[in-house]
């Protein structure tokens, strides 16, 4: 039963991010590692995220944003070169506290600082920050969010875009946790293809709904969303750790 539900939980926010291009990955994360082990559960969601967002860069290939990702790449096999030298995995407090606090970040920017992700130097920063955000919690849609926040992007650009870094991100973390480490993954084989049919049928039935979300709608429901769920997290983060 607790894998047909990280199935199911795989299909739920595989159409959330399909239609606000955030969030889902973020709550997928929480949900694993619930129930998982942190490096079962960065495997787990390596597949689910890598599947998802790569068939969303298929589904809005025409308007993808190509000029970011040599920038971006450099940025993130930096980080993938740091993680493998010190082979470092987090405990479950860290990943939530992390994947908890990641949606406030933004609050916490000046509003003078422009982080767009169309500048190449600002795509560099952001696979630095955005992977390294992977690697730690696992999720990290709401770091690579203030990257757009400022862009002139359209939310077909933005869900292309963010879907071909976003899944370069995962594959590095995929491959870190499943290759670089000597570390025993317990899962059966069956909830590989189970969670790749539910990323691609979730981000399917998000193309329709999209079509029918403005721009102005599309991002400010995502920030509230996100918010709400980091809260969740930052809680159980901390009464993983015992102070409540």
């Amino acid at each position: 039963m607790t894998y047909l539900l990280l199935a199911f939980a795989t299909l739920g926010t595989s159409l959330i991010s399909g239609v606000l291009s955030m969030a889902g990955g973020m709550i997928l994360m929480g949900v694993f590692g619930f129930f998982l082990s942190v490096p079962a559960a960065m495997v787990l969601h390596g597949v689910a995220q890598t599947v998802s967002n790569g068939s969303r860069v298929w589904l809005h290939r025409e308007h993808l944003r190509w000029g970011v990702l040599i920038p971006y790449s450099l940025g993130s096999f930096t980080i993938l070169l740091l993680f493998v030298l010190v082979t470092f995995v987090p405990d479950k407090a860290l990943l939530f506290i992390l994947i908890g606090s990641f949606p406030f970040l933004a609050l916490l920017l000046p509003k003078r600082i422009n982080l767009d992700m169309q500048h190449k130097p600002v795509a560099f920063i952001s696979g630095l920050t955005v992977t390294t955000a992977q690697m730690l919690a696992g999720a990290s849609g709401p770091v690579l969010d203030i990257f757009y926040v400022k862009s002139s992007l359209t939310r077909y650009e933005i869900l292309g875009t963010k879907a071909i870094t976003q899944t370069l991100g995962h594959i590095i973390k995929l491959v870190y946790y499943a290759f670089f480490l000597d570390l025993t993954i317990d899962l059966p084989l069956w909830i590989y293809p189970a969670i790749v049919i539910a990323a691609v049928l979730g981000n399917w039935m998000g193309k329709f709904v999209i079509a029918k979300v403005n721009d102005e709608l599309f991002k400010r429901v995502g920030r509230y969303a996100i918010m709400i769920v980091g809260f969740v997290y930052i809680m159980k983060g901390v009464s993983e750790l015992g102070v409540i």
